[in-house]
């Protein structure tokens, strides 16, 4: 039962809190991003904490690094 708990906790809890830390100093170091778009950013990264690192994973970074 505590083994089960455990997992629970941190597929629920610390997977996405470490996704999302992760995710918001990816943005923070990303040297194209700025102004309004970077709070954008921030903003969809804490209040969506799975769906919005996820998307800047897949789509903020990548955009910045075609421009290039």
């Amino acid at each position: 039962m505590i083994a089960n708990y455990d997992l629970a906790f941190t597929l629920v809890v610390v997977l996405p809190l470490v996704l999302m830390v992760v995710a918001l100093v990816s943005a923070v170091r990303h040297r194209e991003l700025r102004g309004l778009l970077q709070v954008a950013w921030f903003a969809l990264i804490v209040l969506a904490p799975v769906v919005g690192p996820i998307l800047w994973f897949v789509a903020g970074r990548r955009n910045g690094a075609t421009h290039q």
